[in-house]
């Protein structure tokens, strides 16, 4: 009686209590934890997210006939399983490939339907964020929170293996843009928050007290070179058309970008100068990774700035005309000095990869 009364009252009517629910996800997310702890096959537990678990939500709605608000919790859980698969998957495999082709084909079931309760007509399955299976919902929703919650907590080859994830996922440009919030989240922490490049104190391994303040750039520029890899033409154009179709606190700018010529042009979401910033704060991280000799970060760093150059001279970005325009204080800023004439730039970074190579022998 209590969830009825709160599902009537609740301005989204939903079929169960915010409570119910997260007891019920919860309880399926250490189920999924115990089979991973136990060393059950990851294609098996695949397996039972593709076909057994879509199975019973399309059925349920489809034959059985519930209400497509009591099948939320099996999305959530559905989406549970497929972060818990991808994290224990090396992101450089062929597998983890198939992960993301498995999220694409689940969309393309389309819409679920069922015949209507009068003589014509058909119900659909829509939920409070789109339709089963079309807008996939949830899932940008549920991807989200398992970053923010858990990718500090994270050994460094899961926090990678997810977020390579999630930029493919971002590259197909599924949930129309909006797993590329997620990048505002993770570039925030690591190009727009001062942090330290290796303090040596942080650990590898995972670690379920640690917070994103104990992180240093040595644990997140390998995630943030994954995303401009994966998904940086995405970045880029929606940085070309200043996106914000996500909740404010996911698409704030973090102080250091905030506080700087170019945040005070407009310091939320995607836009031409938040792009500049990470831009300018990779030449930074580049520079005092070489004088530093940590080669690794040097070398994730020079990656990211050879996608995001290369993207804007083939795409001929609107970030080139946004500098171009941007006055004197921007263009008298030498990391970004690399926006004047961008194919050069890329000569520049590709000479200088040959000369640590020399040198190196």
């Amino acid at each position: 009686m209590k969830d009825l009364r709160e599902a009537l009252l609740d301005p989204s009517p939903k079929g169960i209590s915010e409570h119910t629910l997260s007891e019920t996800v919860a309880r399926n997310e250490e189920s999924v934890c115990q089979s991973i702890a136990r060393g059950e096959d990851l294609e098996e537990l695949r397996g039972a997210a593709f076909h057994n678990r879509t199975w019973v939500i399309s059925d349920r709605f489809c034959n059985v006939g519930d209400g497509v608000d009591s099948l939320e919790g099996y999305l959530h859980d559905l989406w549970h399983m497929y972060y818990q698969i991808v994290r224990h998957s090396s992101h450089e495999t062929p597998e983890h490939d198939r992960i993301v082709l498995d999220i694409l084909k689940i969309q393309g079931r389309g819409v679920l339907t069922r015949p209507a309760p009068g003589l014509y007509g058909v119900d659909i399955a829509r939920t409070v964020e789109g339709t089963l299976w079309n807008d996939l919902p949830f899932l940008v929703t549920d991807m989200t929170k398992f970053w923010v919650d858990n990718a500090a907590k994270l050994s460094s080859a899961h926090r990678i293996s997810f977020a390579s994830f999630l930029a493919k996922l971002a590259a197909t440009r599924v949930s129309k843009d909006k797993m590329c919030q997620i990048a505002l989240v993770l570039f925030r922490s690591a190009l727009e928050e001062p942090r330290e490049l290796n303090t040596g104190q942080g650990s590898d391994q995972e670690d379920r007290s640690r917070d994103m303040r104990e992180l240093d750039l040595v644990h997140l520029l390998p995630c943030v070179s994954v995303w401009i890899k994966e998904a940086g033409y995405n970045l880029m154009q929606l940085s070309d058309v200043s996106w914000n179709d996500c909740p404010s606190a996911v698409g704030e700018g973090g102080s250091m970008f905030v506080d700087s010529e170019l945040g005070k042009r407009c310091p939320y979401g995607f836009t031409p100068w938040r792009w500049m910033h990470w831009l300018k704060r990779l030449y930074q991280i580049k520079d005092e990774a070489k004088e530093a000799k940590e080669e690794r970060l040097e070398e994730y760093a020079t990656d990211a700035l050879e996608s995001m150059l290369g993207a804007a001279v083939e795409r001929n970005s609107e970030v080139l005309r946004a500098y171009k325009n941007a006055g004197k204080e921007v263009h008298e800023d030498k990391y970004l000095g690399c926006l004047k004439d961008p194919a050069l730039s890329l000569e520049e970074l590709a000479m200088g990869r040959m000369d640590d190579a020399a040198d190196a022998e």
